[in-house]
């Protein structure tokens, strides 16, 4: 399999925030989180060139992208709203009140509907058919990060003060379950839609929650011994890496299998590092700001494969039509070339 390679860099004038990629159109979107004047930055994969800057509300957290409909979400957080961007126009075509401070937004693109969580203690569904409300569903303490399965049509909310993970039937909109985990999981969970296994990492606490969707119970916690910062998977492999880097000295990086739940490797990491895997190569790229580089290693072996001097970006896209990866720096974006391009269809 070819090596990854840098294909070019890409000059933003402002600082990178999260970043996300439409496969269908061949497009990605980052946020530039201004807190006066966020703006939303349209990258075109074809040329590597930025051809629009749409404003949106102050500070932009997040973004969230439905392919099908090409339509772009983006959480305010200081405005309390959702702007709902149009990727043929790259225009604002809607701004929705959803609570005080969102931050989490995510997408079913089999039903079209967005969730998105707020310092109110609500997530509130936004129907991506009429770009109106649909509902709001109760949760309380802080809603935090949101993962959905689309196959079960399940909705995993984490809750920072509560510690808990609330489960949403996507049908009813209704909490359908409150899971006890760790304390503040902040930190977005990874969820394997083959297994339907989801993985709470536990920021203050030194275990991993693990939950059976099947059953909505918790199934194991998995004792790391160390503080938890990321936790990622790659589904094919059936592998989980959790890591605890931290900011005055050296991390780790767990690997469970997830079969067993139980660690079968673990590796050292910068005390300020970022992680990836791209389940389609299994490389996985982590990113050590302290020596302002990102290394990439074979995620079944951990050799080292490449290194790229000058990339550190902590928010990575993937588009898995073309196997190319966006990287978000500081005021740049990296465009890498992970193996071959695909020709599979997007799902």
């Amino acid at each position: 399999m070819a090596l990854p390679t840098i294909i070019t860099t890409v000059p933003t004038s402002v600082p990178v925030g999260d970043i996300e990629v439409n496969p269908i159109t061949n497009r990605v979107y980052f946020v530039n989180p201004n807190t006066t004047a966020g703006t939303v930055g349209v990258l075109s994969t074809l040329t590597n060139r930025i051809i629009a800057t749409i404003q949106v509300g102050r500070f932009p957290l997040k973004l969230a992208i439905n392919p099908r409909t090409n339509r772009v979400y983006v959480t305010n957080f200081r405005d309390g709203t959702v702007s709902v961007i149009s990727g043929r126009t790259n225009r604002v075509i809607k701004t929705l009140q959803v609570g005080r401070n969102p931050d989490s937004v995510n997408v079913n693109v089999r039903t079209n509907l967005i969730y998105v969580s707020s310092a109110s203690g609500i997530v509130t569904v936004i129907d991506g058919r009429s770009n109106c409300i649909r509902t709001t569903i109760q949760i309380g303490g802080r809603p935090s990060a949101i993962v959905i399965n689309k196959r079960t049509n399940r909705i995993y909310v984490t809750n920072t003060i509560n510690n808990s993970v609330s489960i949403i039937n996507g049908s009813t909109q209704t909490v359908i379950a409150t899971i006890k985990v760790g304390n503040n999981p902040v930190i977005t969970p990874a969820l394997n839609p083959i297994t339907n296994r989801i993985y709470v990492a536990n920021n203050l606490s030194r275990f991993l929650s693990v939950i059976n969707g099947g059953t909505n119970k918790l199934l194991k916690n998995v004792q790391l011994g160390r503080l938890q910062s990321e936790v990622i998977l790659n589904p094919l492999t059936n592998r989980v890496y959790v890591s605890s880097a931290q900011q005055v000295k050296q991390g780790k990086l767990f690997v469970l299998n997830g079969n067993t739940n139980k660690v079968i490797a673990t590796r050292v990491l910068s005390s300020s590092s970022s992680t990836f895997i791209n389940p389609i190569t299994n490389h996985l790229f982590v990113s050590n700001f302290n020596k302002n580089r990102m290394s990439v290693y074979n995620a079944s072996t951990f050799k080292r494969i490449a290194v790229f001097p000058s990339v550190t970006g902590v928010n990575i896209a993937l588009n898995p039509l073309t196997n190319r990866l966006y990287v978000a720096n500081d005021n740049s974006i990296t465009v890498i070339q992970d193996g071959p391009r695909l020709t599979h269809h997007y799902k």
